[in-house]
């Protein structure tokens, strides 16, 4: 499969990660992005407001990949218990691993980590990375561990942090794989006395941290309508009748997130009319996935 960049946008967003990793945030300008991209300066505020929203961009690029693969190992794999958390495991340090100089560059620049924007954006992702987890462990261990879901989740994201910071900013050097294979037995064990012991759950849905006062309903709705805006945005390069036709798709899709219930048949089918334009195939990919509907 190639890793050529398949839109302009994702060009930039390519083109700017490397010249983070490279230069760091604040040696790194448009000016420079748009030359390694070989595109007009222009082009790259088309897309993009500044350096910090190409940063906000990369974070979601990731959780975004990082939710089509967890999909892509609940839908592949057929092991369960350990065996599925030891694989996921897996997966996530590797690409720790593969993202170790973008992490190292994000938590050194104080720029990035005090702006609002940007934090509001990770608690996004970090609400996504949790549902993650959570339907990694509902599959692997079924639905008995749902009233330890996330105390759970806090027990894998907590080992799997600390591990993870252990490979990203002190560059330790040890397997992955026997890192996973540690933290699944741990894990493992954890919930096997759980479910045996007379303890009560200490987070639950109620008292999470991170959704406290979110209405995620919302915030999923929300988040679809900035995929539209974005839609829109992107619509520069596009002929007339060719901006018609899309607009007209989004006009419906907005018309539908604003009632009380979801059709999810006309939001699937709607999604669908987007199909024919390649240029919109991540916008396309984000709503499905954003709205929980199957992408056809």
């Amino acid at each position: 499969m190639s890793n050529t960049p398949s839109s302009k946008r994702e060009l930039i967003l390519a083109t700017a990660k490397a010249l983070f990793i490279e230069k760091g945030f604040r040696g790194t300008t448009i000016a420079g992005i748009a030359e390694d991209a070989g595109i007009a300066k222009g082009s790259v505020y088309s897309y993009f407001t500044g350096k910090l929203d190409i940063v906000k961009a990369l974070f979601i690029q990731t959780d975004e990949k990082s939710q089509q693969a967890v999909n892509n190992l609940l839908t592949k794999n057929q092991t369960t218990g350990s065996e599925l958390l030891e694989q996921y495991l897996i997966c996530e340090f590797q690409e720790v691993l593969n993202e170790r100089s973008f992490i190292q560059m994000f938590l050194t620049d104080e720029s990035i980590v005090m702006d609002t924007d940007i934090m509001a954006v990770l608690k996004e992702c970090r609400i996504n990375y949790h549902l993650s987890q959570q339907k990694v462990l509902i599959n692997a261990y079924g639905d008995s561990i749902t009233p330890w879901i996330y105390d759970i989740v806090s027990l894998v994201n907590g080992l799997l942090q600390e591990y993870s910071i252990y490979l990203t900013l002190d560059d330790a050097n040890f397997s992955i794989k026997r890192c996973a294979h540690l933290i699944s037995f741990v894990v493992d064990s954890a919930i096997k006395a759980l479910n045996t012991s007379n303890l009560s759950p200490l987070i639950t849905k109620d008292n999470f941290p991170l959704t406290q006062n979110v209405d995620l309903e919302n915030l999923q709705r929300q988040k679809a309508s900035d995929i539209l805006d974005n839609i829109k945005n992107h619509l520069t390069d596009f002929n007339e009748q060719q901006k018609t036709s899309v607009l007209e798709t989004v006009t419906l899709i907005e018309a539908e997130l604003t009632k009380a219930d979801l059709s999810n048949t006309l939001i699937r089918a709607l999604i669908a009319n987007l199909r024919p334009y390649a240029e919109l195939n991540h916008y396309r990919r984000r709503l499905a996935e954003t709205l929980d509907v199957e992408l056809i």
